[in-house]
């Protein structure tokens, strides 16, 4: 029984651990010059009954936007998906991935000024329990399969990375300290919204989860 235990004891510290990110993101998220950051909140998405001890999956959000002399504009939403267990088998058979058996945050971005959390499906930003993507079509992979652009029809021919959805997963694992969580999760995601060029946006030896999906003839 001590393994029943220690492994709830585990569940209870991780999840009070990603419960304090709430207040800290903002902070580990400092944007470059020219970009701002709101406050983290929240998002409804949780599933949560009675029955249910853990949340498997949970999210916090953030309003991106540009600054401006007299007034800042938003440009998307940045959502940290906590995706701490997942249930949904897949739909279709595909390879097992090697992270589908780890826990990850999902850095995610969302284009547009008005963006909340009625104006996007959560399933986008889930995954099955081999690791791929819910929706798996509507991705494309960029940066050697580790950012994945849900490609929208009126998105296909957008180059700047501030007029696109996109996200990457990194695995828990590789997020013991404040410092890697900058390199591995803050670093790539400015990187993606300046602009950087292609092949640069994640750092050497990146931990981020690479999916082998079909890569998008657009930067």
């Amino acid at each position: 029984m001590s393994n029943i235990y220690n492994s709830f004891l585990n569940v209870v510290k991780v999840t009070s651990e990603l419960s304090a990110l709430q207040q800290s993101a903002r902070d580990l998220f400092q944007p470059p010059e020219g970009f701002g950051l709101s406050s983290f909140s929240w998002t409804p998405h949780e599933k949560s009954a009675e029955h249910e001890w853990v949340c498997v999956w949970a999210a916090i959000g953030a309003t991106v936007f540009v600054e401006g002399p007299r007034k800042n504009r938003p440009i998307g939403r940045l959502l940290l998906c906590m995706d701490l267990f997942r249930q949904t088998a897949p739909t279709t058979v595909r390879t097992v991935l090697p992270h589908s058996t780890e826990s990850f945050l999902t850095c995610v971005f969302i284009a547009g000024s008005n963006v909340t959390d009625k104006t996007y499906d959560p399933v986008s930003l889930q995954f099955t329990t081999d690791g791929w993507p819910m929706l798996a079509e509507m991705f494309v992979a960029h940066e050697s399969g580790r950012l994945l652009q849900y490609l929208e029809p009126e998105e296909q021919d957008l180059a700047d990375w501030t007029q696109r959805a996109w996200l990457f997963a990194v695995p828990l694992s590789a997020i013991s300290n404040r410092e890697q969580f900058r390199t591995e999760l803050v670093a790539p995601y400015w990187n993606a919204i300046t602009n950087k060029n292609p092949g640069t946006i994640f750092p050497e030896g990146s931990a981020a989860c690479r999916f082998p999906l079909a890569r998008s003839s657009v930067g």
